[in-house]
C-alpha cells in the first residue's frame, strides 16, 4: 500500500525549458553560447551549483570568467532562472489535495538561485508563505550536498524522512532517476514532462 508520494519538480510540477538560458545570454550578446556552454560543463559550474559545493557568487564569478562579453549578477540570474517557465497553480492544488491522503515528498535537483526564484513565486502567487508548505518534507540537491540519479540522495531522504521505500511513489521525467528510485526500493513512475501528472490520480488518490 502506497503511503507517501515523491515528487520531482523541473518537468513533473513545474514547467521548465533548460534551453531558454541560452536564447536568453545570446539576446544578452554572447557571441557562440555553444562554446560557453561547454566551457560551463569543462569547469563543473553548473552540477557544484546544484549540489551546493559553490556558491551562487562563486557560480557567477565564473560565468563571467567564460562569457565573452561583460555581463552582470542580474543578467546571469535572468538567463539562468529562465529555464523555469511557469508553476502551473492546478498542480499545486493537486499537491494539497494528495497531501490530505498521503504524506507528499519533493526531491529536486537544484540550486539556491532558482530555489530563490520559485519560493518567491509560489509566496506572490500561490498564497503560501514557503514553497515547502505545499509538501510534507522537501529535499534539494543545493542543500544535501547529493544530486540525482546518484542512490545516496534517495537512501538518505528515505533515511531523513523514516519513510518504507516499498510503501512510496516516486515521479520523474527522467528515466535514469527513476531507475536509481526502483534500486533503493521505491516504486517509479517516468512521467512525460508535456502530459499532467494529474493523469496518475483521481478524488485525491492513486488510480487503481
Amino acid at each position: 500500500m502506497i503511503k507517501n508520494l515523491i515528487f520531482d519538480f523541473g518537468g513533473v510540477i513545474i514547467n521548465i525549458d533548460p534551453r531558454q538560458a541560452g536564447r536568453t545570454l545570446k539576446e544578452m550578446g554572447v557571441k557562440d553560447m555553444e562554446q560557453l556552454h561547454q566551457k560551463i560543463l569543462a569547469k563543473g559550474l553548473y552540477l557544484d551549483l546544484e549540489k551546493g559545493l559553490i556558491t551562487p557568487s562563486a557560480f557567477r564569478k565564473g560565468i563571467k570568467e567564460l562569457a565573452d562579453i561583460p555581463l552582470t549578477d542580474t543578467q546571469i540570474d535572468r538567463a539562468w532562472n529562465s529555464i523555469i517557465v511557469d508553476l502551473p497553480k492546478p498542480r499545486f492544488d493537486l499537491i494539497r489535495q494528495l497531501k490530505q491522503n498521503y504524506n507528499v515528498y519533493l526531491l529536486s535537483n537544484t540550486n539556491e538561485i532558482h530555489y530563490q526564484y520559485f519560493n518567491r513565486f509560489a509566496i506572490e502567487n500561490l498564497g503560501v508563505n514557503s514553497l515547502e508548505d505545499f509538501f510534507t518534507q522537501c529535499f534539494f540537491s543545493h542543500r544535501m550536498k547529493l544530486r540525482k540519479p546518484d542512490q545516496e540522495i534517495f537512501l538518505k531522504m528515505l533515511e531523513i524522512a523514516k519513510i518504507n521505500p516499498s510503501e512510496s511513489l516516486y515521479i520523474d521525467d527522467i528515466p535514469e532517476n527513476v531507475q536509481a528510485a526502483r534500486q533503493v526500493g521505491l516504486h517509479g513512475i517516468v512521467h512525460h514532462p508535456d502530459e499532467e501528472v494529474s493523469q496518475y490520480f483521481v478524488d485525491g488518490r492513486i488510480k487503481d
